[in-house]
């Protein structure tokens, strides 16, 4: 055996190189994040800087703020994520030569309270009292632009997903 490997150079990396380039992306093809596999993620956002992002956050439908990594297990990077590819399902829909920015509001609060259902399906099941308690979520998208040397941000709800009442008894 350690003479077939002398013969061929490098096998233990041009195995990484087929895992990495063929084998994560089918296994990961299905999941929330096609492609997400640590280590061998994909970080586009340090190759560029584009002059607007945002960034999402939760709150009850009281305005009080959510712990997403407390209550639901998750971090708010993994809920802009699936808000993000959410987005992209909308765009999509509304046809070619659409921006994300460029979305209706009805189609933010669509791709919104998808979203808040995906974050309540994933809680889990020793949270679920403490998610029942809240009387809905809404989901908040910030928007920020760097313009003329001064940064902007607007907070803007983009959409909730109200909590059945329990009936009394």
């Amino acid at each position: 055996m350690p003479t077939f490997l002398q013969r061929i150079p490098f096998l233990y990396h041009w195995s990484l190189v087929v895992v990495m380039a063929l084998v994560v992306p089918l296994l990961t093809r299905k999941s929330d994040k096609p492609g997400e596999f640590y280590p061998f993620s994909n970080f586009p956002m340090y190759s560029r800087f584009e002059p607007q992002t945002y960034y999402v956050y939760v709150r009850d439908l009281k305005g009080g703020p959510v712990s997403v990594a407390a209550l639901f297990g998750t971090s708010i990077t993994n809920v802009k994520k699936v808000y993000d590819n959410k987005l992209t399902g909308q765009k999509k829909k509304a046809g070619p030569g659409i921006k994300k920015a460029d979305l209706s509001n009805e189609d933010r609060s669509q791709a919104a309270s998808e979203t808040l259902q995906w974050l309540v399906s994933i809680a889990p099941k020793a949270a679920q009292p403490k998610v029942q308690a809240l009387d809905g979520l809404e989901l908040h998208q910030v928007d920020i632009e760097y313009r003329d040397s001064m940064i902007s941000k607007k907070d803007v709800t983009v959409g909730n997903l109200p909590f059945p009442t329990p009936l009394l008894p």
